[in-house]
């Protein structure tokens, strides 16, 4: 029976015993443990507060890159609407060009077809007098080929210069 009932003596001892063991572990263990759990849970803390913080982080350069895409899609934008305008001017300044050029062609073509068409009517003029002196110096020779005609024309005409 010296098994099931402990005897006052180990009793002492053993309680003895644990209250050392336990004064230990108080002292030196638990305050080791009890720090590591502090500096474990200071440090999930930290984590959580820059978990936390990055999050915060990561929201604002997606806002700031949101606003950088559109920022980029308005220069974009403005440098495309730019461009066609630029194209444009350049177009209707190419047209005005080409117009004004084909405007000075025709005007000097016209220019050109009148001088042209004078040069012809002084020549046909030129050539119509010099027919109609041929025509009428032979017209005058026949009708002067004798002396009586001559004389009446002279008189004629002298008479026309003293009016």
């Amino acid at each position: 029976m010296d098994i099931i009932t402990p005897g006052i003596g180990l009793l002492f001892w053993n309680t003895l015993f644990f209250l050392v063991v336990f004064l230990i572990v108080g002292m030196k263990i638990v305050p080791v443990i009890s720090k590591g759990l502090k500096d474990r849970e200071e440090s999930i803390d930290n984590a959580l507060k820059a978990a936390e913080q990055a999050k915060a982080d990561i929201a604002n350069l997606k806002a700031e890159n949101e606003k950088e895409k559109e920022r980029a899609r308005a220069e974009r934008e403005e440098i495309i609407s730019s461009a066609k305008k630029k194209a444009d001017q350049m177009i209707n300044e190419a047209t005005d060009q080409a117009k004004a050029e084909a405007k000075k062609i025709v005007d000097d073509a016209r220019n050109s077809i009148e001088a042209e068409k004078r040069e012809a009517l002084a020549e046909i003029k030129g050539v119509v007098s010099e027919l109609s002196l041929d025509i009428a110096e032979k017209v005058i020779r026949k009708q002067l080929a004798d002396d009586a005609a001559q004389q009446e024309l002279v008189a004629k005409l002298v008479e026309d210069a003293n009016i």
